[in-house]
């Protein structure tokens, strides 16, 4: 019982140092780009920051082209997306996934992921 309490102790250590990192500059700049992006509506601009395989829904929906048709529809999302931007990022889990809010429970939240061609949005959902 013991070693499973050193175990989660370590692993929720291990979390809250990976979340304490400074963000990247090239991250910051992608957080950003997401932000204009959403703000003015610019979908190619959007299109081109997120991952192709984008989950934009607990349905089991994870495209980036469907997510960018669902958002022309739905404003709203799109004011969600430039407001998650601009609230504090972190990192979460390791060192190559941040998320925007880091601590937005079951509301909208935005994920950076750190792909070879650099940071890219690579989810935008709500709810668990």
């Amino acid at each position: 019982m013991l070693a499973v309490f050193l175990v989660l102790g370590a692993s929720a250590s291990a979390q809250a140092s990976v979340a304490r990192r400074p963000i990247p500059h090239d991250a910051k700049s992608v957080i950003r780009s997401v932000h204009v992006a959403a703000k003015t509506k610019n979908y190619r601009a959007l299109k081109a920051l997120m991952v192709p395989e984008f989950k934009w829904s607990f349905g089991g929906d994870s495209d980036a082209d469907q997510a960018i048709e669902a958002w022309k529809r739905d404003q709203e999302t799109l004011h969600e997306l430039s407001r998650v931007t601009r609230l504090r990022c972190s990192f979460i889990i390791d060192a190559n996934t941040i998320q925007c809010p880091t601590h937005a429970g079951l509301y909208y939240r935005a994920g950076f992921t750190k792909t070879a061609e650099g940071w890219r949005m690579s989810y935008f959902v709500a709810g668990d």
